[in-house]
This record gives C-alpha cells, sequence and structure tokens, in this order.
C-alpha cells in the first residue's frame, strides 16, 4: 500500500466531513484515512488505489484540491 498526501482548501469541520463521505465510497478495504487536519489544511491516506482515483474522489467536494506526495 502507499501512503498519499493532499491538500485542500478546507476552512471547518464540515469540509473535513465532506473528504471523508467521498473517500469513504471508494471502499473501507481499498483506502485508508490516516489523518484529515483542517489548520494544515492536508489529507493523508494509504491505499492501492492509483492517486489519480483519490484525487477525483476528492475534487468531487467542490474544493480546490493538490496531490502533494
Amino acid at each position: 500500500m502507499t501512503q498519499y498526501v493532499f491538500e485542500m482548501a478546507m476552512t471547518c469541520g464540515g469540509c473535513a466531513n465532506a473528504a471523508r463521505r467521498v473517500l469513504g465510497k471508494l471502499g473501507e478495504d481499498k483506502l485508508k484515512i490516516d489523518d484529515i487536519n483542517v489548520e494544515t489544511k492536508k489529507i493523508t491516506v494509504t491505499t492501492d488505489l492509483p492517486a489519480s482515483e483519490v484525487l477525483e474522489a476528492l475534487k468531487k467536494t467542490g474544493k480546490e484540491i493538490k496531490q502533494l506526495q
């Protein structure tokens, strides 16, 4: 499994919950959310899925998002 870090324009806990919801749809067996930090605006996940698939899911929140690692 690979760990990816994304930066998302989160301003509150609601933004973090939106990220949790869309990532949850990818399947708990395929993706583990390591950390969602509103203050640093970073989302860290561990998954076997390609980063592009995780990025596309996060874009569904409507927030600006980019992959850092």
